[in-house]
């Protein structure tokens, strides 16, 4: 006999199951739901910005403060919850990078970097290489071509070298988080923020001497 999550985990008394075709605590049911779903994405997504991969279900569960079986009504497995979070995060970065390009063009891709910056310090567990194949290709894609489209004004308006390409924005990110990740298991490096002096050095290299 074949065993799913339902079977390993009794239900959660505090966890309303949804009924089709509810009179009027439907509605209630339905926002309580919601409510757990948004709980448990969000509890994952601090999880795993610390933990990366290493974290287990049960931690998002109990970071949530909700049991097992509320978990896996929602999600049928690790793999679906960390490609909601993933979605979520990438696009977080795509937005700030919408944010970045209604700034002057000489700045725009120094704000989209520090912003990425900051992003990637609270959540260094949820950037793409961590995760191999879970990470939202599209939307990783669509992030390229807007830091692309950010450097390519930077450098119309001449505040950044010709030469400078799209593969070196993604190599100061991966620097950075690479700094960020160093500061994170070094105690004496810790809250430091070095990766704000380190990405101050990059951009120095990408603009066009004064």
């Amino acid at each position: 006999m074949n065993m799913t999550a339902w079977d390993l985990f009794p239900v959660d008394s505090a966890d309303p199951i949804p009924v089709p075709n509810a009179s009027k605590g439907g509605g209630t049911v339905r926002r309580d739901a919601a409510i757990n779903r948004e709980r448990l994405v969000k509890a994952a997504e601090e999880v795993f910005a610390v933990h990366g991969p290493a974290a287990t279900l049960d931690d998002v569960a109990k970071a949530a403060d909700v049991g097992p079986a509320t978990l896996y009504r929602r999600f049928a497995n690790k793999d679906a919850l960390v490609q909601e979070v993933l979605s979520g995060f990438f696009q977080r970065l795509i937005d700030l990078a919408e944010e970045a390009d209604q700034a002057p063009a000489q700045e725009c891709l120094d704000v989209f970097l520090a912003t990425v910056g900051v992003e990637l310090a609270e959540k260094a567990g949820l950037s793409a290489p961590v995760w191999g194949e879970l990470a939202p290709e599209p939307l990783v894609e669509e992030l390229r071509r807007r830091s692309a489209a950010l450097l390519a004004r930077a450098q119309e308006s001449e505040a950044v070298r010709a030469d400078v390409l799209p593969a070196d924005i993604s190599a100061a990110v991966w620097a950075i988080r690479g700094v960020i990740h160093s500061e994170r298991l070094d105690p004496r490096l810790r809250g430091q923020h070095l990766w704000r002096r380190h990405l101050t050095t990059i951009l120095r290299g990408f603009h066009v001497a004064d």
